[in-house]
C-alpha cells in the first residue's frame, strides 16, 4: 500500500504548482504584519463573517508537520502560543514560553543558514525589540489560532529558502538529530538511505471519518505498539523521501473528490486512484447520474463501447480514524481491466427498466444507499423523498453505501439481511421505486444462496417462480381496478393500500380477494363504455371499454393457469423479493406498452412512473 502511495501520481489537471514538501493548506486567523525598516508589527484578524469560506480566516499553504505532545515550531506560519507566547486559559504559561522561545531559535537559524534573507534579518530584529504585541481586552483568540507572519506586505512563506530549510528541518527531527538518523535498506522503495523515526506529517482529522485529532499514517510511539517492544519506526524502515511522498500523496486523494467514494453518515471512506496518473470513466460510473449510467448501457448493449487492454492498476483503500491513527479496514489493488470488469457486472446485474423508461437504467451507489431508509411522503403518494443519510430516523444499515461499493469493486457477495431490510423497507413504506427495485434485484444477484438464474432487468415472460406469477397477477389485478373506477372515484382504500404488504409475505388472501372482486371490475369497466348514442366518438369509447375488459380478463386467466399449485405462504425473504420484483416488472411493462399503443386498456394516468431518475447528487 505505501509503495502504490509514493508511486501515486495525480492526473495533469490536478497538479498544483503552489504544492511544496512538508506543507499544507490551513486557516490562518491572524496576519503578523512587520515593517522592515522600523521593526514595528501589527497584528490583523483574517477572520470575515460576511463569507463563509473566511468565517475563520484565510487558507493559505503553511510549513507543516506531525506534531505529538513535544514542542515542535513551524517556519514562518504557527499557533499564537508559539509565535507570540499568548497563553489562553487552556495553555499553561511554561510551555507557552518554551513553545515561544523554540520558535524565536527556529528563526535565528534561518537567519543563521541564509544571512543574506532579509525577511529573515527581519523576524530576529523584531524579536530582538522584544516589543510584541498583547492581546486587546475585547478580542477574542485562542492559543492555538494559526498566525501567518508578512515582512513589507509580502508572506514569508512565499520565500524559497523558508522551504530549503524547513525541509532540512523535518527530515532531522522525523530521523533523529542531525547527524545521528538511522540508515538503512528502506521497506518501500527497496534503496539505502536516511530512515525515519516518525512519520513527516499527518493527516488532517477532517479527511477521515471518526478521527479525534490529527492522523498519523503509521505510529509506534509508545513501546507497546511494536512487537519488541521499542518505540519509533525501527521495525518498519522506511526513508525520508517515501514517509514524505506516501502521507503527501494520501493527503492529496482523500481531500478530492475525484478520488474518493464519500457519503455522509457513514463510518469510513474510500480512496481510489489509477497507477501513473490514468482515469476511469467506468469506476467513476459508481458516483453518476442515472443518465450516465443508461447511456453507458445502451452503448455497451450496441457494441459501441470497447475496453482495450490496459497495464495500470486500480487501487483502494478504505479508512477510518480512531482518535490519532489511521484505520485501514481494506486494501485492493488488481489490474485495471479486471476492476472495469467487475463494475461492469455489476451495473449490469443491479440495472432496471423504469416505469415510464424503455432502456436499462442503473442508479449510483450513493441513490442506491439512500433508497434503502425510510421514505416519507407528501401528500401524494408517489411524492416525498427519503430520510437523509445519517439520520437517526433513517432505518438504514449501517455503511450500505461502502457495502455496496465492495461488492462492486471486488465483484463480491451481498449478505442475505440486505434482501430482508429492502422488502421489509417496501412492505412498512408502501414505496416502491426504479432505486429500490435496482437495489433489490442487486441484492438477489449478488445472494450468496442462491438458487437458480438471477432477475433481469425487464419482465421475464419464462420466469415461473411462483412468487413473480403471484407478483404479476397483484400488478395486474391493481391495474384492473384503477381502470374500472378511474382516478376520481377510486375506494378510500386501494387494492393495493389493503393488500400488498400482507401479499408480499402471503398472497394468499389477496389471491382469493382477487379472484372474488375482479368480475365486478370487469362488469364495471364494460358498463362505462356502454351508451345508446350512435355517434361514432361513443361507439369508439364502447369498443375501447369492451376491448379492455377483453384484454384484463385474457391476461389474469393466462396467469392463473401457469399458476397451478394451491397458494402458499413466501417464508424466505428470496421468495418475498420475487413477489416485488414480479409487481414491479408486470407495472413497468404494461405502461411501456400502453405508451407505445399496444396495450391501451393499462390506466397509465393512474400508476406511477419516474420520468426524471431522480437526477439528483449525494446529500451532504
Amino acid at each position: 500500500m505505501l509503495r502504490q502511495l509514493t508511486r501515486f501520481r495525480p492526473a495533469t489537471t490536478d497538479l498544483d504548482p503552489t504544492t511544496r514538501p512538508y506543507s499544507r493548506y490551513r486557516k490562518a486567523r491572524w496576519e503578523l504584519d512587520i515593517d522592515g525598516r522600523t521593526g514595528q508589527a501589527a497584528l490583523i484578524d483574517l477572520a470575515d463573517s460576511s463569507q463563509a469560506s473566511t468565517r475563520f480566516g484565510r487558507e493559505v499553504l503553511v510549513p507543516n508537520i506531525g506534531r505529538t505532545s513535544g514542542i515542535a515550531p513551524c517556519l514562518g506560519a504557527d499557533d499564537l502560543q508559539y509565535v507570540l507566547g499568548w497563553t489562553d486559559t487552556k495553555t499553561k504559561p511554561e510551555r507557552a514560553e518554551a513553545a515561544h522561545a523554540a520558535f524565536v531559535q527556529l528563526c535565528r537559524r534561518w537567519h543563521e543558514t541564509y544571512p543574506d534573507e532579509s525577511a529573515a534579518a527581519v523576524l530576529v530584529n523584531f524579536y530582538d525589540r522584544g516589543e510584541l504585541p498583547q492581546p486587546g481586552p475585547d478580542q477574542k483568540w485562542s492559543s492555538k489560532d494559526l498566525v501567518l507572519l508578512v515582512v513589507d506586505g509580502q508572506e514569508v512563506t512565499e520565500r524559497d529558502t523558508l522551504w530549503s530549510l524547513w525541509e532540512t528541518i523535518v527530515q532531522e527531527r522525523k530521523s533523529g538529530a542531525a547527524g545521528a538518523g538511522r540508515r538503512g535498506i528502506c521497506l518501500v522503495c527497496g534503496e539505502p538511505g536516511q530512515l525515519l523515526d516518525r512519520m513527516p506529517q499527518a493527516l488532517p482529522k477532517a479527511l477521515v471519518p471518526g478521527a479525534e485529532q490529527e492522523v498519523a499514517l503509521i505510529s509506534a510511539n509508545r513501546r507497546i505498539h511494536t512487537f519488541d517492544f521499542t518505540e519509533g519506526l525501527s521495525n518498519s524502515p522506511i526513508c525520508v523521501g517515501c514517509g514524505q511522498a506516501a502521507v503527501a500523496n494520501l493527503h492529496t486523494i482523500l481531500s478530492r473528490d475525484t478520488y474518493t467514494f464519500s457519503y455522509p453518515g457513514q463510518r469510513t471512506r474510500l480512496a481510489w486512484w489509477i497507477t501513473d496518473g490514468a482515469d476511469s470513466p467506468t469506476i467513476r460510473l459508481l458516483d453518476r447520474n442515472p443518465t450516465a449510467i443508461r447511456d453507458y448501457l445502451r452503448s455497451a448493449a450496441e457494441g459501441r463501447r470497447s475496453k482495450p487492454p490496459s497495464s495500470h492498476d486500480f487501487c483502494s483503500m478504505t479508512v477510518s480514524g480512531n482518535v490519532a491513527r489511521l484505520v485501514v479496514h481494506q486494501w485492493l489493488e488488481m489490474p485495471l481491466n479486471q476492476a472495469e470488469e467487475h463494475v461492469d457486472a455489476w451495473l449490469q446485474q443491479s440495472c432496471i427498466n423504469g416505469r415510464g423508461h424503455n432502456d436499462p437504467t442503473g442508479y449510483p451507489i450513493w441513490l442506491l444507499a439512500l433508497s434503502a431508509g425510510q421514505w416519507l411522503p407528501n401528500d401524494t403518494p408517489s411524492q416525498g423523498r427519503y430520510i437523509p443519510m445519517g439520520a437517526k430516523a433513517a432505518d438504514r444499515p449501517d455503511d450500505l453505501a461502502h457495502t455496496l461499493l465492495h461488492a462492486a469493486l471486488h465483484g463480491d457477495t451481498l449478505g442475505p439481511h440486505l434482501l430482508g431490510h429492502i422488502v421489509r423497507r417496501i412492505r412498512t413504506d408502501l414505496h416502491i421505486d426504479g432505486p429500490r427495485i435496482a437495489l433489490l434485484r442487486v441484492a438477489l444477484n449478488r445472494h450468496p444462496h442462491r438458487t437458480g438464474e438471477g432477475p433481469t432487468a425487464v419482465l421475464d415472460e419464462k420466469q415461473d417462480h411462483p412468487a413473480y406469477l403471484y407478483g404479476r397477477l397483484f400488478a395486474v389485478l391493481e391495474s384492473l381496478q384503477l381502470r374500472a373506477y378511474g382516478r376520481d372515484d377510486m375506494p378510500n382504500t386501494t387494492f393495493f393500500h389493503r393488500y400488498f404488504a400482507g401479499a408480499v409475505a402471503n398472497p394468499r388472501i389477496a389471491h382469493l380477494q382477487g379472484i372474488q372482486m375482479y368480475p365486478a371490475w370487469l362488469k364495471k369497466l364494460e358498463n362505462t363504455g356502454r351508451t345508446d348514442s350512435k355517434e361514432p366518438a361513443a361507439l369508439a369509447h364502447t369498443d375501447k371499454a369492451r376491448r379492455a375488459a377483453y384484454a384484463f380478463r385474457a391476461r389474469l386467466h393466462h396467469l392463473h393457469e401457469r399458476l397451478s399449485q394451491p397458494t402458499r405462504p413466501l417464508t424466505d425473504t428470496e421468495s418475498q423479493s420475487w413477489f416485488v420484483l414480479g409487481y414491479f416488472h408486470q407495472q413497468a411493462h404494461d405502461i411501456r406498452m400502453a405508451r407505445a399503443g399496444k396495450a391501451p386498456e393499462v390506466p397509465t394516468e393512474a400508476l406511477p412512473t419516474e420520468p426524471d431518475d431522480n437526477e439528483g447528487e449525494p446529500q451532504a
